[in-house]
């Protein structure tokens, strides 16, 4: 009888620690990649890759055949950020209000409170998380709708200097992902 009166307690406890064990599994898979491509990987590892641009020590990649979600919603654009043919950095432009808000609430379950950057018109909110080797970075512009999500491996990011860091040039997203039916889709994260 008094084994019963604490069995609800122990399933209880058991199912905590298997949501904790998940989500720290999920941070750990960002600790070591993203996409199935470790962190500072060579791009002539991953055959799916297409470069789409070269500046200077900074090349830009994406998968034209593969389409990521969040949200459920498709992501509009991936670009991989190579810096000395090393992977260095993700570039996720959002589709939606719907995916910042989603992607803000899973780093920060993760993470912890972001630390959160506005510009004084508050057109601009910028929302950081960093733990070991890797930095995010989700950026909201309110007047155009604007987001986008960058994902860092620090220890080649830091060698950048920032403007490489910060964003992919805009008109990279345009290639990716293709539109014919050869394109896979996959979540974001």
């Amino acid at each position: 009888m008094q084994a019963m009166r604490w069995r609800p307690y122990s399933i209880l406890t058991t199912l905590g620690m298997l949501l904790l064990w998940g989500a720290s599994a999920w941070g750990s898979e960002l600790q070591a990649g993203i996409h199935g491509m470790a962190w500072a990987s060579s791009a002539g590892d991953h055959e799916h890759l297409i470069r789409v641009r070269e500046d200077g020590l900074v090349s830009y990649y994406i998968h034209r055949n593969m389409r990521y979600r969040a949200a459920n919603q498709p992501v509009p654009g991936v670009i991989y950020g190579f810096f000395r043919d090393r992977l260095f950095a993700v570039y996720i432009k959002l589709r939606s209000p719907n995916q910042g808000y989603y992607l803000e609430k899973r780093f920060s379950a993760e993470y912890g409170a972001a630390k959160v950057k506005m510009n004084k018109t508050g057109n601009r909110t910028i929302y950081r998380w960093k733990k070991d080797d890797i930095k995010i970075k989700l950026k909201i512009e309110e007047n155009d709708g604007d987001l986008k999500l960058g994902i860092y491996y620090i220890p080649f990011a830091a060698q950048l200097n920032q403007a490489f860091r910060e964003d992919a040039p805009a008109d990279l997203y345009r290639y990716a992902p293709a539109k014919d039916q050869s394109t896979m889709s996959a979540p974001l994260l």
